[in-house]
């Protein structure tokens, strides 16, 4: 349970109207406030605040999807942004970061906000939140076994084709296809491979290519964590980010008895183009204007495949690259597809980039 969080704030502490006037300034329309948010972004703040000047703890991000877990929101698209400063002024500088990490093809629908009085500071979190589907029940964080869920919704313009994707403890990814005729999503979930962790995604596509909407653990039998899970990041001297990536995903294979894929430069030099496009665009989308998609950026190389497939992420590191990747079935069954063979991986700043295919001529 998120617990409200009273505290009293100066004059100077930010507004939602005034973030929700910001942004429509600057193009991104007027999202609509969400309790919900507000309270995660309240918890968020609180566990990050602190004096202005000294480092917030590790793991900000941990934090955040595991109070966003707690509280049942598990919108695939998220934008957060944690400042601790002394007015309103020293928060508002900030936002010009969060607006360029925003996508244009996936505006704000709604919008968290809090801010935390301590130390002599404030601590203001903000949330943006893409909500490609709405639905008409909260996917649950518990479920006892040889549970069916009924997943259904509404999709927002602009989506189709959506499909559920199901990663039981044990055994293959299941794909679901959920679409009606009356544009909603509609599928069952059968939790019936025994206790355990279930990912289940939501996908649809769009003019981008395939978009993760919504993407839930779902604990089966078994508790979920009491406390975020932290990652530290690697220390300096580390191997390069996309060579670590190779060999995170070498070693994951390993662990499913899948023999490791081989490096295939022209692969690489695919991904790594893609990955400076997408950090120029400040998205992650598997279709480009000007390059099309894997398949088209394949062939433009005179490359064949019999199998293609991406993983995108945005990451700190290589660790929390392939975390990103497992924790959502479509990429963790990109993974282990039994087809492949090669692999390239690109990196630019913390766009990832991973082309998988089998039986490249």
């Amino acid at each position: 349970m998120l617990v409200a969080l009273l505290t009293v704030l100066t004059l100077h502490a930010p507004t939602a109207d005034g973030v929700l006037a910001w942004l429509s300034a600057h193009g991104w329309g007027r999202p609509a406030r969400s309790p919900t948010l507000d309270g995660v972004a309240a918890e968020l703040a609180a566990r990050l605040a602190g004096p202005v000047g000294e480092a917030p703890p590790v793991g900000g991000r941990a934090h955040l999807d595991f109070l966003l877990a707690e509280a049942g929101v598990t919108d695939a698209q998220i934008e957060a942004l944690t400042v601790r400063h002394r007015d309103a002024g020293g928060f508002e500088a900030r936002l010009p970061g969060l607006l360029g990490r925003l996508d244009r093809r996936h505006p704000p629908t709604h919008l968290g906000l809090a801010t935390r009085a301590a130390d002599g500071a404030l601590t203001s979190t903000v949330l943006l939140v893409h909500r490609g589907a709405t639905l008409d029940a909260p996917l649950p964080q518990r479920a006892p076994p040889d549970t069916t869920l009924a997943v259904r919704g509404a999709l927002r313009r602009g989506y189709f084709a959506p499909r559920v994707l199901v990663a039981p403890p044990r055994g293959p990814v299941r794909e679901l296809p959920a679409r009606t005729p009356t544009r909603r999503l509609d599928a069952t979930v059968a939790l019936d491979a025994g206790p355990g962790i279930y990912g289940v995604e939501i996908v649809a596509d769009s003019e981008a290519g395939p978009v993760v909407l919504h993407n839930a653990r779902i604990y089966v039998g078994v508790g979920p964590p009491a406390l975020p899970v932290v990652r530290l990041r690697p220390a300096p001297g580390d191997a390069a980010p996309a060579a670590a990536l190779a060999d995170l995903i070498a070693r994951h294979r390993a662990t499913l008895g899948l023999p490791p894929l081989i490096w295939h430069p022209a692969l690489a030099d695919i991904a790594r183009e893609h990955a400076r496009d997408l950090a120029r665009a400040g998205t992650l989308a598997h279709t480009l204007p000007d390059t099309g998609t894997l398949v088209t950026r394949v062939r433009a190389r005179g490359l064949r495949a019999r199998w293609v497939a991406e993983n995108l992420a945005v990451a700190d590191d290589a660790g929390a690259a392939l975390a990103a990747f497992l924790h959502s079935p479509g990429h963790a069954r990109n993974l282990a597809l039994p087809g492949l063979s090669h692999l390239g991986i690109g990196v630019e700043g913390r766009y990832y980039v991973v082309a998988l295919v089998g039986a490249p001529r």
